[in-house]
């Protein structure tokens, strides 16, 4: 058992349904499931700038038949990426964006999503990203086991580029269920060789419909060993979709977490800290 502490951090007034955060120089990147932008928060002055990631009116309600499905925000160099979930053939779109100069590239993983749905043999109905990370040269994609098969695999991306030059891996984790419905990948997030990840369950074996919160955990792979560290329930109540690291030294690490109430007249994300204390298995 891990000793943990969930608190509620800030308020930040304009996001719907946050599924995605990074933190880097006291500043908050957030991408939300429900729109097309891309939210800029700075912490300081408690300010929110918006950008439209495909060049088109921001929208933060698109319709659930259309939307880009954005589940997965990472931070590499200088650029922001945001994956969508590729549970919908409209959801292949990501984008990555310059944070100087501000704009925003589309990119069609179509044919990286397919390839990986085929050599994992997993269906359209269990294929949906929730997080993606880069690290050593290596691209991670989480997969949500919220499908009929339970299938939480992190794929592997290696090679120069998504579109033809990538080879995959694939690793399959069992989870513990939590409030004995099976739990799903939901985030990530690095620190060193270790990925820590969010897990949610939902009442619903569904990519697509959303379904009753039953909680969300908190856990931890070995990238090295592609070993299961730890995993511990941290809330009964909260369907937590995003994780990034805003403090750490050798004792704890605290992150920021931000969630979807699955509520359509959400107007204000809450992001929540968590302190996690750390043993010597994860380093």
């Amino acid at each position: 058992m891990k000793k943990f502490l969930l608190s509620s951090w800030l308020k930040i007034m304009g996001i719907a349904a946050a599924s995605g955060i990074a933190y880097e120089n006291n500043q908050l990147i957030l991408v939300s499931d429900t729109g097309n932008a891309l939210y800029h928060y700075f912490i300081e002055n408690d300010s929110l700038s918006v950008h439209s990631l495909d060049n088109k009116p921001i929208e933060h309600h698109q319709h659930k038949d259309h939307k880009y499905d954005l589940e997965a925000l990472t931070i590499v160099d200088n650029t922001w990426y945001a994956f969508g979930s590729g549970s919908k053939p409209n959801r292949n779109t990501a984008f990555y964006f310059n944070k100087f100069s501000k704009y925003s590239t589309p990119m069609d993983l179509t044919d990286l999503y397919d390839e990986m749905k085929v050599f994992s043999e997993l269906s359209e109905q269990d294929f949906n990203i929730e997080a993606a990370l880069h690290h050593n040269d290596n691209w991670y994609f989480l997969n949500r086991g919220n499908g009929p098969e339970n299938a939480n695999y992190l794929f592997v991306i290696q090679g120069r580029n998504f579109t033809d030059d990538f080879n995959i891996y694939y690793f399959k984790f069992d989870l513990p269920p939590i409030n004995d419905v099976s739990s799903g990948f939901s985030a990530a997030t690095l620190h060193n060789n270790t990925l820590f990840f969010l897990a949610t369950a939902e009442d619903e074996e569904s990519t697509y419909d959303d379904g009753e919160i039953k909680g969300s955990m908190i856990g931890a792979i070995d990238l090295k060993k592609m070993k299961l560290l730890f995993t511990e329930k941290i809330s009964d109540t909260h369907k937590f979709e995003g994780l990034t690291i805003v403090e750490q030294d050798k004792k704890k690490i605290t992150f920021a977490l931000c969630e979807d109430a699955d509520d359509a007249t959400n107007t204000e994300s809450v992001v929540y800290k968590l302190e996690v204390e750390l043993k010597s298995r994860v380093k």
